[in-house]
């Protein structure tokens, strides 16, 4: 699942007619059982790669996916610039607050 963390983008696919909760509920709906939840655009200039951003997303989801009937544990989150590349493939400097694994390795 790819989130966006510019401001407003979330937001708005968050809302109650947004798309991030339909998709949320089709993937359960299909019997998806683990999800990685991808905040993209980490890097974007209303952003620029700040924790409290990424919590704020976090906070927000997390009570959600689990009234959805994800569990926790089963949940995965990564920080990421997907235009750049940063935490996909390697780590980024940019993101010393974020010490799990880079996108690749959680899909290994």
């Amino acid at each position: 699942m790819v989130i966006s963390a510019r401001k407003g983008e979330f937001e708005a696919g968050f809302e109650k007619e947004g798309q991030t909760r339909e998709h949320i509920q089709l993937v359960k709906s299909l019997g998806v059982q683990k999800l990685v939840i991808i905040v993209n655009k980490m890097d974007e200039p209303s952003v620029k790669w700040n924790k409290k951003r990424y919590d704020e997303i976090q906070e927000n989801l997390l009570p959600f996916l689990i009234n959805t009937g994800f569990r926790e544990e089963d949940l995965s989150w990564i920080p990421i610039s997907g235009l750049n590349g940063d935490n996909i493939t390697e780590k980024t400097d940019s993101c010393d607050w974020y010490d799990g694994p880079g996108l690749i390795d959680i899909f290994d």
